[in-house]
């Protein structure tokens, strides 16, 4: 007898596959969803300002390094630059890219801690005496790195703010002379 046939033949299994394959459906959306909030946890951004209270899920694996990644303060290229070209003395701009990748390009008047080296609790007191006062803000080349710094950092007590995009959105719209090679 086909699978066909032993559904017809019993009604009660009839709903039995109807549900089942609809809670198949419900967990792998379930599953998508979670995969692209983790990859892009700026989905979360509307729900973090309509207000709705995500710090329940923010212990769960997956979820919780999203949750603090979209909670995290931004900052445009533009607004850094308005920063850098008023001179102001208050912030730190810190790339957590590696070593190779800070001689090829930089933005003016960054500080080179890779993420690596905080990764492994290195630079951590550097960073905490170079912000005191100051506002921390944080780049990588597209924000990835620097988010997971901040994360890090917001650990041992230290806030920061991502810089939106990186160097990628930094040499596409601000100096576009910097080489592009390096994503």
């Amino acid at each position: 007898m086909s699978v066909h046939q032993q559904i017809s033949a019993n009604p009660r299994s009839k709903l039995q596959w109807w549900l089942s394959g609809s809670a198949l459906v419900v967990v792998v959306g379930i599953v998508a969803a979670v995969l692209a909030v983790r990859y892009n946890p700026d989905l979360l951004r509307p729900l973090i300002q309509a207000g709705v209270p995500l710090a329940v899920a923010s212990d769960w694996p997956v979820l919780g390094y999203a949750i603090q990644e979209a909670e995290m303060p931004q900052m445009t290229v533009q607004e850094l630059k308005q920063l850098i070209d008023s001179k102001a003395t208050n912030y730190v701009l810190l790339d957590v890219r590696t070593p190779d990748e800070y001689k090829l390009s930089s933005i003016p008047g960054s500080v080179l801690v890779p993420l690596q080296d905080l990764d492994q609790g290195k630079g951590i007191d550097q960073i905490k005496s170079m912000s005191k006062g100051r506002q921390l803000i944080a780049y990588c080349t597209s924000g990835k790195r620097s988010a997971r710094a901040l994360v890090l950092l917001h650990k041992a007590g230290i806030k920061g703010t991502k810089l939106q995009g990186g160097i990628k959105a930094w040499t596409e719209q601000i100096d576009p002379s910097l080489p592009r090679n390096n994503w």
